[in-house]
């Protein structure tokens, strides 16, 4: 900062201070002088005779001036970074929806840095700290703040960062009012948290950060209620899921039933009516037989009549080779008849019970349909991870495809 021009010794009396205490007081400030502090007071001159020197003798100190001077600089400071577009730079971040990965930029060992600890501790969620330390007083400010980030930088997978600082005087705070501090939270890739000082406390960093807590109690805070919204949001939706989900259970049950319903009485309409087709072929083999057997009797009718004839004129030999025949071929064409029935018979027969729905299922076969309660036919009607209903001889199952293996086709 340089050699000062001129120095003049300045002495407050006991006498003088309560009255300036009083009126720091009255404008709610506590009075308290700091190496730094600017200040407008009223006083006196005098010369000290032994010493030969000239002392102000200070009577009044202006309350409004002395701590509105640092409020009025922070305010040109903030309007100057809002036309340059920095202001809002850190505040266009992403705040992660679970901030677990939290880089600390505090004073080594302080009570800020113990209070935002102990705070995230108690809260029992899986919080990672990388601890950067820098000065937070005093000259050493801003360069010390702008190394913490820049070793932070080096952490990989950050979500945020906190900058904090336990309480002071505003002249103790007021090193965070530089623009380097302000220009690099505006470029770093994670948002910025600010918490520094007291309640009614305000820096630079609070307008150029992502997010401005009052203490380092409440910058623990906002990210443990940041966590544990969320907790609370994954549960609505879990319990949301499953209302949805055993509803949809409950209409496919539904949907299961009327189709099992249909099914059963789609096989009782089918086996009634190859029962009919039944009956109707086995009446016709009755006719038939019927029909043979007396063809038959007819013509053995005739050939005893031509037995009787042939006995008379004496070729019976003649006739009853020709009645051997006739009774071989009656009974062979009879028995072919039969068979050939018989075995129509059956495949009817087979037909049916083989359609029969839960003969199927009692041999292995199942039923599977996709969640609109449709068949499926071939692999190409489902997908990976779709939830299907199989239909077995004494219940169904619910599955989810996991792997998909196509076969060979009929045509291939």
């Amino acid at each position: 900062m340089g050699q000062p021009l001129a120095v003049i010794d300045c002495a407050l009396f006991a006498g003088s201070r309560p009255l300036i205490v009083r009126s720091f007081a009255r404008t709610g400030e506590v009075f308290q002088l700091i190496e730094g502090m600017t200040l407008r007071i009223q006083g006196r001159i005098t010369l000290w005779d032994k010493g030969g020197r000239y002392q102000l003798i200070v009577e009044q100190i202006d309350p409004s001036w002395t701590m509105g001077n640092q409020t009025h600089r922070l305010r040109r400071l903030v309007d100057k970074l809002r036309k340059d577009g920095i202001l809002e730079m850190n505040a266009e971040l992403r705040m992660p929806l679970a901030p677990l990965s939290v880089g600390l930029i505090t004073a080594q060992g302080s009570a800020a840095e113990q209070d935002f600890i102990q705070g995230l501790v108690e809260s029992r969620y899986p919080f990672r700290v990388f601890a950067a330390y820098s000065p937070m007083q005093g000259d050493g400010t801003t360069r010390g703040v702008i190394e913490s980030f820049n070793r932070l930088l080096t952490v990989p997978d950050l979500d945020a960062v906190v900058l904090t600082r336990g309480g002071g005087s505003a002249t103790d705070l007021a090193w965070f009012n530089d623009e380097h501090i302000a220009g690099v939270i505006s470029q770093v890739p994670w948002p910025v948290i600010s918490a520094i000082g007291h309640e009614t406390d305000l820096t630079l960093p609070d307008f150029t950060s992502h997010t401005s807590v009052r203490t380092p109690t409440h910058a623990a805070n906002f990210l443990v209620n940041r966590i544990a919204d969320l907790t609370g949001n994954i549960d609505s939706m879990a319990l949301l899921l499953h209302r949805t989900a055993s509803r949809g259970i409950a209409h496919a049950r539904e949907r299961l039933s009327s189709a099992a319903a249909v099914l059963q009485r789609s096989g009782r309409l089918i086996f009634r009516t190859q029962k009919q087709e039944i009956n109707t072929i086995e009446n016709w083999l009755i006719r038939g037989a019927r029909s043979t057997i007396s063809a038959a009797s007819r013509r053995l009718e005739r050939c005893g009549g031509s037995l009787v004839s042939a006995l008379r004129i004496g070729s019976l030999r003649r006739l009853e080779k020709e009645l051997d025949s006739i009774e071989r071929t009656l009974a062979s064409s009879i028995f072919r008849r039969l068979e050939m029935c018989s075995m129509h018979l059956q495949n009817l027969e087979a037909a049916v019970t083989g359609n029969s729905p839960q003969r199927l299922y009692r041999k292995g076969w199942a039923t599977v349909r996709g969640m609109n309660g449709e068949l499926l036919r071939s692999v190409s009607d489902t997908s990976i991870k779709e939830e299907i209903e199989v239909t077995l001889r004494d219940g169904s199952l619910s599955a989810r495809i996991e792997r998909i293996t196509p076969g060979r086709t009929d045509n291939e």
